[in-house]
């Protein structure tokens, strides 16, 4: 669909931030139309897609407002007028809910917006509204459907009828891909923003913990949660990302550590067309690749894509293994995942609720019964066992102390010693398996749009590196995005 102004049309389905940049200062576009054009394909699309759940009733005053700004280039922001939408567990403090996608906080005020957030609005960001996701970010119970939740229904994955979105920034991947926003920012614990990037097709970045900030936002674990951009494009994620990372004193202990791994200048500078020169990277095949059966299309544009980055100057140190990954790394029960997340959800959940303005419940103890007595949060289809679990818990004892120090010792003789003893810039994967591994250590990851099966099923390859390699993660997922070029839209829906 093309939206075009005096003579020249402008494309709004597939365009970058860059584009859209382009169209305002060119006339060709304001950012009150684009705010337009995507609240329309809300409302054609989400009934099937279940991407968004609120649209934000001030977004089109907001984007006047970013077009006064633009008409004066003085005061223009990184992101001035761009629509963003925002994972329903960051707070804004708006007409918009945040909820986790439960019932049980449905008409809770928030003391003001997420770090995150603020970011976003100095940069000249418009907030289009929330995301569906996972309820709860998947923490509710081991039988959810991933992409579901009581307020928003089950996300749909746009190129597949019946295809998995998987979760939990289910909405986040799901809006971007389907052109109903520019661009959003997801939530990662293990697996929630590189998951349903690749299922959707679309560029998942998952920052070091640390860069970007909690402040304002519902965690699962102070440990492992990171916030970060979902995007049809690499060059779009990196320039979000270089708006909202940085030290926040409201959340100090991460957000300083992670400052020592800052680049000088920012991320785009890494938006490099010839970064896989030089770079080494590990493949790491199992046991990831055996998510797909040999005669998958996957398998076969995997070898492909190898020859591909051969070509444009990558040294590729292939069939490395990762120690203890498949009994070990990747089993929660025992590598002592399921246990510390279990007690640091409780005590951040009821510590984000005692900083509520108003909310009908104040701890996950008032949570847990709430949902038992509402229809709509299905309990006695879906259950509730991980939020019982939780609320069993007794704060961080010798048990979870032992769980977290398990899990820094499989990443240090794990994936940090295969990255150091191969000297590798970063590992690479088929499908989003990798990211249970960089959840546990705290490491980044990008996964980026590398073809689509038979029946249109998408699928990515994840590029995973040490704490602060987000600028090799950007040269290497670029690189590859502009060599191959994968990514198209969905089909007519």
């Amino acid at each position: 669909m093309a939206h075009s102004l005096n003579t020249d049309p402008f494309v709004i389905q597939e365009a970058t931030i860059k584009d859209i940049q382009r169209a305002f200062s060119e006339n060709q576009l304001t950012s009150r139309q684009l705010v337009d054009f995507y609240i329309q394909q809300i409302d054609v699309l989400n009934p099937k897609l279940n991407g968004v759940l609120e649209v934000n009733p001030d977004s089109g005053e907001e984007a006047d407002k970013a077009d006064s700004r633009i008409r004066n280039p003085l005061k223009i922001g990184e992101l001035e007028g761009i629509p963003v939408l925002l994972k329903d567990i960051i707070n804004t403090k708006d007409k918009l809910s945040t909820t986790a996608r439960s019932y049980a906080l449905l008409g809770a005020e928030v003391s003001g917006d997420a770090t995150v957030v603020e970011r976003l609005r100095k940069a000249g960001a418009v907030i289009l509204g929330k995301a569906s996701m996972s309820e709860w970010s998947q923490f509710r119970s081991l039988k959810l459907p991933l992409g579901w939740c009581a307020r928003g229904g089950q996300g749909m994955n746009p190129y597949v009828e019946f295809g998995d979105s998987h979760g939990s920034s289910s909405g986040s991947a799901i809006s971007v891909t389907a052109n109903m926003v520019a661009v959003s920012l997801g939530a990662e614990t293990n697996g929630s923003i590189i998951c349903p990037a690749d299922y959707n097709s679309v560029v998942g970045f998952k920052p070091t913990v640390g860069l970007t900030s909690r402040a304002g936002i519902i965690t699962i674990s102070l440990r492992q949660d990171t916030v970060g951009p979902i995007c049809k494009t690499v060059s779009d994620a990196v320039y979000v990302l270089d708006v909202i990372y940085g030290f926040d004193p409201r959340d100090s202990q991460a957000t300083l550590e992670a400052s020592n791994f800052i680049a000088d200048g920012g991320y785009k500078q890494f938006l490099n067309e010839n970064g896989l020169a030089k770079k080494r990277l590990g493949v790491v095949r199992i046991p990831f690749s055996g998510s797909y059966t040999p005669e998958s299309i996957a398998r076969s544009d995997f070898e492909n894509h190898l020859n591909t980055l051969k070509e444009k100057g990558a040294i590729i140190v292939d069939n490395l293994e990762i120690d203890n990954i498949d009994d070990t790394v990747l089993n929660p029960g025992e590598s002592g995942e399921s246990k510390a997340l279990a007690a640091e959800f409780k005590l951040n959940i009821n510590e984000y609720m005692r900083q509520l303005i108003t909310s009908p419940v104040r701890s996950l103890a008032d949570i847990i019964p709430f949902n038992n007595n509402s229809l709509r949060e299905k309990t006695e289809e879906y259950g509730q066992d991980m939020l019982m679990l939780s609320e069993m818990t007794n704060g961080i004892g010798e048990e979870e102390r032992a769980a977290m120090e398990m899990m820094a010792n499989l990443s240090r003789d794990g994936f940090e010693k295969l990255m150091k003893e191969n000297e590798l810039d970063a590992t690479m994967s088929l499908g989003p398996g990798m990211s249970g591994v960089l959840a546990i250590g705290g490491y980044p990851g990008v996964t980026v749009p590398a073809g689509y099966e038979e029946d249109g099923m998408p699928f990515g390859i994840c590029f995973g590196g040490l704490k602060g390699s987000e600028p090799k993660l950007i040269e290497v997922a670029y690189g590859f995005e502009q060599a191959t070029k994968i990514r198209r839209p969905p089909p007519a829906i």
